[in-house]
């Protein structure tokens, strides 16, 4: 109770008005925070998405540049004998492909067909490999496979080339190899270079290059095998006829691999370009005397194809 004669205490109110602002504000912050809310986790994930993709295009940049160095760099597996179980077996079961039969077989002669199967008196059943690494070459031993029912190896340097053959009906002893043969006696994983249209094949700079390196043109990984350890892997060190239609093949380091006193073949044709001089074939013809080979026919698309002589002199 108040004392006598003083005013009762009355509480203190604020205004209805004051009250009314200060509602409307918080809610006005909390529809604001609302808002903003989305904007700011969409900006937070953002920036954190930004960092990784900063992060991991500079770890990816770092694999590339030790990719390209890789790509760059040509392994000889010197230390692998060309006729040791594993790389012929490694061939044999990995790299000799049969084929598909899922397109049919272009079987027109060539020229070189027909002078091959004069040579041979229109021997059936024979046995071939096929070396080529030009764009666009024609093989030389379809119509000896359609028609006469030859069988061997066609080793292709160009991918398209090689599945256009793969998905050939050849026949099925026959193999595909997507490979290089070897310029010497050891194994080798080479960089391999290709246009869109033509093809550079002839040895580059670097020991083991088909090609000088161009940062414009497409690089791939090419494997290449000796030529004596694909044909252990094919089971066959007899040959009927050996076609080398390749440019990095015709200066003769390929034939320089062969243990000829084990391999023994019958025709053999090289790829011979006319820029070689004169001095050069004979170097060349020369050689092939000495294996008891004999130059007996030049073809219009510039092979020159030797007859093994057992009657020659060495």
């Amino acid at each position: 109770m108040a004392p006598a004669g003083m005013p009762s205490a009355v509480p203190a109110t604020q205004p209805a008005g004051a009250s009314l602002a200060g509602a409307t504000l918080v809610s006005y912050k909390r529809n604001w925070w609302r808002r903003i809310a989305p904007c700011l986790a969409f900006l937070a994930a953002f920036s954190t998405a930004m960092a990784l993709l900063l992060v991991w295009s500079e770890a990816a940049a770092l694999r590339r540049q030790a990719f390209d160095a890789n790509m760059t760099r040509d392994y000889v597996l010197n230390s692998v004998s060309m006729d040791n179980p594993q790389l012929v077996a490694y061939i044999r079961e990995v790299q000799l492909k049969p084929t598909t039969h899922q397109d049919p077989l272009n079987a027109t002669q060539t020229p070189e067909e027909r002078y091959i199967s004069g040579l041979f008196q229109g021997k059936r059943e024979g046995v071939y490999l096929e070396y080529i690494s030009r764009v666009g070459a024609v093989s030389t031993s379809t119509w000896l496979e359609s028609n006469l029912s030859w069988r061997g190896v066609l080793a292709l340097t160009d991918p398209r080339s090689f599945f256009e053959a793969l998905r050939s009906t050849r026949n099925p002893r026959t193999r595909v190899l997507h490979a290089c043969l070897s310029t010497d006696k050891d194994t080798k994983e080479i960089t391999y270079h290709q246009e869109s249209e033509v093809q550079v094949t002839k040895l580059g700079e670097g020991p083991n290059s088909l090609v000088t390196s161009d940062e414009n043109l497409p690089t791939t990984r090419l494997k290449c095998f000796p030529l004596y350890s694909v044909l252990l892997a094919y089971n066959s060190t007899t040959l009927d006829y050996l076609s080398l239609d390749s440019p990095d093949a015709q200066d003769g380091q390929v034939l320089d691999t062969i243990p000829w006193d084990i391999i023994r073949i019958s025709v053999l044709s090289i790829r011979w370009s006319t820029h070689h001089s004169e001095a050069e074939t004979k170097n060349l013809v020369g050689k092939l005397i000495d294996r008891r080979y004999k130059l007996v026919h030049t073809t219009d698309t510039g092979k020159l194809i030797f007859l093994f002589n057992r009657r020659l002199k060495i």
